[in-house]
């Protein structure tokens, strides 16, 4: 056997064992995918308060202030929306479950 056809078939077995470690490494891969998600999201979130810093301070103005004239009744907004928050997190997945049906 010559030297260029030891060499091509040496290339062969080496893309083949690419091409396997390639998959491997993206099966395993799908473990650690939402955590990279999340780290996604909370990246762009931090990009876009570092590009609206005027806005951030607004509201937070706006939320001290109207803490300090009327903390009932932030306090009484902020169980609301948590409330809230809770309630869409249990109506979501029956919610998405019966629009993948639909659509």
């Amino acid at each position: 056997m010559s030297q260029r056809a030891e060499l091509a078939a040496r290339r062969e077995q080496l893309l083949l064992r690419s091409a396997q470690l390639r998959e491997q490494l993206a099966h395993r891969s799908r473990v650690v995918q939402p955590a990279f998600r999340a780290a996604d999201k909370v990246r762009e979130g931090a990009s876009w308060v570092q590009a609206n810093p005027a806005l951030i301070a607004v509201v937070g103005a706006a939320l001290l202030g109207a803490a300090a004239a009327r903390p009932k009744a932030v306090m009484g907004l902020g169980l609301r929306a948590w409330s809230g928050w809770q309630m869409f997190q249990r109506v979501r997945p029956v919610a998405n479950a019966f629009l993948r049906q639909i659509f």
